[in-house]
């Protein structure tokens, strides 16, 4: 099968090297380690419900994610998992798609399936990953829409967009931005774009439910936009019943969890600063600053494999190797911000093998 270049291959690892996966402390998936209160009795409710099928327009969901984020249900697009809506929109938008690099993979890869015309732009590294807007706007009449993840992902800098959308308005393209990341940002309300949704019919929004509630395998995330036509392209091709029972019935309750959602925002704040410092003590990293729940690392005389292998075999821990990112090399890592405590045997570990 196809290796398509994410993290979280525990399984495949620990079966190549005889371990028990149980026993891997998995820093290459970016997901919060918490979960909320009373899982297994929303789960079993969900169970319950599994027995009919999902509202085909899962009307329920919508209204729940609407009261969330502020938006008209009419405008959100609920998907299983912030990849189905990706892959959905290369399928809806006009052929030709700008990237900002390095970022997740999964554009790209939906865009070329979709024999959409790919313009790469660079985040350069000497300038601390920064947007050039020069760059875009003389560039501007190459493409007809713009990708962004913000933060993004693998640098996890979050960053203001304001000017990067105008400028998109004014020449009457498409900005499309993934803010999987964006809950965890302390500032989430000075840098997340939804409140500009129903101004402008130029962006499109994407979101993730299972990064930040701690739960990849539930596959929900949803897309928000007010361009009529992009909505009414998508359901031409969206497959009907894609988001189950569970992911359904969790929605009744995820997102007023104001404690968890209160709690884990706390959390990563004075997490980071802990893995920022405590990682910078260690003289052979480059370590930039982070926005998110994951860290990107620079070796200085390593390379990523091999730091990933070592870590593995000797620690049980699992790392990701960032080289397959457009733009980054052999000597970048990345790893997530998990519980404390396996944040501290990450830290010792990386200081034993790095002295």
């Amino acid at each position: 099968m196809k290796d398509l270049g994410h993290g979280a291959n525990v399984d495949n690892m620990a079966k190549k090297f005889g371990k028990n996966e149980n026993d891997i402390i998995d820093f290459s998936s970016n997901v919060n380690p918490h979960i909320i209160s009373d899982l297994g009795k929303y789960v079993l409710e969900g169970l319950e419900k599994s027995r009919s099928y999902p509202d085909i327009n899962y009307t329920n969901l919508r209204n729940n994610i609407s009261d969330y984020i502020k938006v008209d249900s009419e405008l959100i697009i609920p998907g299983n998992g912030a990849t189905e809506i990706i892959y959905l929109l290369m399928k809806s938008i006009k052929r030709r798609l700008a990237i900002l690099n390095p970022t997740f993979s999964e554009y790209g890869r939906g865009a070329k399936l979709n024999n959409l015309e790919i313009i790469d732009f660079h985040l350069k590294e000497e300038n601390n990953f920064s947007i050039d807007l020069d760059e875009i706007q003389k560039n501007m009449d190459k493409f007809d829409s713009l990708f962004v993840c913000n933060p993004n992902n693998p640098n996890g800098k979050v960053k203001d967009l304001n000017e990067l959308l105008d400028l998109m308005i004014e020449n009457d393209k498409l900005l499309i931005v993934d803010e999987t990341f964006m809950e965890f940002v302390g500032e989430e309300e000075k840098y997340s774009l939804i409140n500009k949704i129903e101004q402008t019919p130029n962006l499109f929004i994407l979101k993730a439910v299972t990064k930040f509630f701690g739960m990849p395998g539930l596959r929900l995330g949803y897309g928000v936009t007010s361009n009529k036509q992009i909505i009414n392209n998508i359901y031409e091709y969206k497959e009907p019943w894609t988001i189950n029972s569970f992911a359904e019935n969790l929605s009744n309750y995820l997102f007023k969890d104001k404690e968890y959602i209160n709690g884990s925002k706390d959390y990563y704040i004075n997490e980071r600063k802990f893995m920022l410092e405590e990682l910078r003590k260690i003289s052979r990293l480059k370590v930039y600053d982070t926005d998110t729940n994951f860290v990107l690392i620079k070796l200085d005389d390593d390379e990523a494999n091999s730091l990933k292998l070592e870590l593995f075999e000797k620690y049980n821990i699992l790392i990701r190797d960032a080289s397959n990112f457009i733009g980054l090399d052999k000597s970048y890592i990345r790893v997530a911000i998990k519980s404390h405590n396996d944040n501290k045997v990450l830290i010792e570990s990386l200081r034993k093998i790095l002295v």
